[in-house]
């Protein structure tokens, strides 16, 4: 039986409003998933939970079989384990490119010196930027930032790969790059990304969790979800890829009807 890497059941949070109403999913190790759904239903906030940054009202939130819910030291061993590429980058602008990596392997890791500057440079050539090392995040640009927001949360090689809005502001060209580059780098690792782009979900995963409305209403391969008898799943997916270019709909996989 796979081991079990996320479980949630019957999440529950509130702020002046309620959030999650019975939100519930699971993963396995190895998978790949992409968490989506459309703006302001929770997505961020469902991974700030998860890494036991934000409090939740009621359910079960165990991660890496650990509940999240028991603070404590286990909580900060099973949190070494998690790479989080934050949507910002979540850079230190005061660090070059090098330093922001090693800061997250010394804090994160048991390597030594020199190992933390061999994966630098390894790191640093899988995202195609050799030359930043010694460079300011604001002497980057915004799609170069994201880079290296993904090198430091790879570079503890963690048990779980999380990436919010990785393609967030990018041209479709650059968001493929990015999104190929995490495919390629995670290999088999157990990762999820969370976004609101249909075309990088595709890309990055054939399992949907669709969250609207507090609740997971949809979780299946995205094909099926295309054709789902859920009509509110069929269009929020659907709509989001008419008007897309054909040949890019096509290395997508989406059929042309959907186009």
């Amino acid at each position: 039986m796979s081991e079990t890497v996320i479980k949630i059941e019957n999440l529950y949070k509130s702020f002046d409003f309620p959030l999650f109403k019975g939100l519930s999913f699971s993963m396995k190790k190895g998978e790949r998933i992409s968490i989506i759904g459309p703006g302001g239903c929770g997505k961020t906030t469902l991974l700030k939970i998860l890494l036991g940054l934000e409090p939740f009202d009621n359910g079960t939130v165990e991660l890496l079989s650990h509940d999240m819910k028991i603070l404590g030291g286990k909580e900060s061993s099973t949190l070494k384990k998690i790479g989080m590429a934050f949507q910002q980058g979540a850079l230190f602008d005061f660090m070059t490119v090098r330093e922001n990596i090693i800061f997250a392997m010394e804090h994160l890791t048991t390597y030594t010196k020199n190992q933390m500057e061999e994966k630098v440079i390894k790191l640093l050539q899988a995202v195609k930027l050799d030359n930043t090392s010694n460079l300011y995040p604001y002497e980057l640009s915004g799609g170069m930032q994201k880079r290296v927001g993904i090198a430091k949360a790879l570079s503890s090689d963690p048990q779980l790969a999380i990436f919010d809005e990785p393609t967030a502001g990018l041209d479709p060209v650059t968001s493929t790059i990015i999104i190929n580059m995490i495919k390629q780098m995670i290999e088999d690792r157990s990762s999820i990304i969370c976004t609101t782009s249909i075309e990088t979900a595709i890309r990055f995963a054939d399992r949907f969790i669709v969250i609207n409305e507090g609740r997971v209403v949809a979780d299946d391969d995205w094909r099926e979800l295309l054709a789902s008898k859920n009509q509110w799943v069929a269009h929020f997916i659907g709509d989001r890829l008419h008007g897309i270019d054909i040949e890019y709909a096509r290395d997508l996989g989406v059929p042309e009807k959907y186009v």
